[in-house]
C-alpha cells in the first residue's frame, strides 16, 4: 500500500522517533509498504517518521542507479563511524522540490537490525552513505535544511515562504 509521506512543517518529522524491541506483523506490513512508496516515488530512502510512524526505521534503495531495485530494511541503526567528506546536491521527499547543496560523510558505516532481528553492518560511500546519513537524521528528528550552508538560506527561505502562502491558501 502506498502511504502519505507528510511534508514540512508536519510536527511529526522533528520527532525522535523509539527504538524497535520487538519485529511483529505490523512492522513486516509497515516495513513493506514503506518500501513500495520510496520506490513508488523513486526515492533512495525513506524514513518512518516520514510516514507518520514514531519508530526507528528506515528503508533504503541499495541500488538507486540500477534497473533492478535492492531494497533493505534497516532497524534501530547506530553509527559506527564515518570519515571524509562531500558536499552535493540533497532532497527530500518531505520537502518536494527543494535541493540543497549539503555536506555529509563519504563514508558510513552503521550497526542495525533486519527483519528477522539479524545484527549486521552497512558500510556505505558515495550516494548510499548521504542516503543512510539523512535517514538517520529523519529519525533523530533533524531535517535536512538544518545542515544547509548558509549560502543555501535564501533558497530555503523562498520555499518556506512559498509553503506559508499554500498553508493559507487551504
Amino acid at each position: 500500500m502506498i502511504l502519505r509521506i507528510f511534508k514540512y512543517p508536519d510536527p511529526k518529522l522533528k520527532k525522535k522517533t523509539k527504538p524497535v524491541s520487538k519485529i511483529s506483523k505490523e512492522i513486516f506490513q509497515l516495513t513493506d509498504d514503506m518500501i513500495e512508496t520510496m520506490l513508488q516515488i523513486d526515492g533512495v530512502g525513506l524514513a518512518a517518521n516520514q510516514v507518520g510512524s514514531d519508530l526507528r526505521i528506515f528503508v533504503i534503495n541499495t541500488s538507486p542507479s540500477d534497473e533492478k531495485p535492492q531494497p533493505i530494511v534497516v532497524i534501530n541503526p547506530e553509527i559506527l563511524n564515518q570519515q571524509g567528506e562531500t558536499v552535493d546536491d540533497e532532497g527530500c521527499l518531505s520537502f518536494p522540490e527543494l535541493y540543497l547543496r549539503i555536506a555529509r560523510p563519504a563514508e558510513v558505516r552503521i550497526h542495525a537490525k533486519n527483519l528477522y532481528n539479524e545484527s549486521f553492518i552497512l558500510e556505505t560511500t558515495g550516494i548510499l552513505a548521504r542516503a543512510v546519513m539523512h535517514e538517520i537524521d529523519h529519525l533523530n528528528g533533524i531535517l535536512f535544511i538544518e545542515h544547509a550552508d548558509k549560502t543555501e538560506q535564501d533558497k530555503i527561505n523562498e520555499y518556506l515562504k512559498k509553503i506559508d502562502l499554500n498553508n493559507q491558501d487551504s
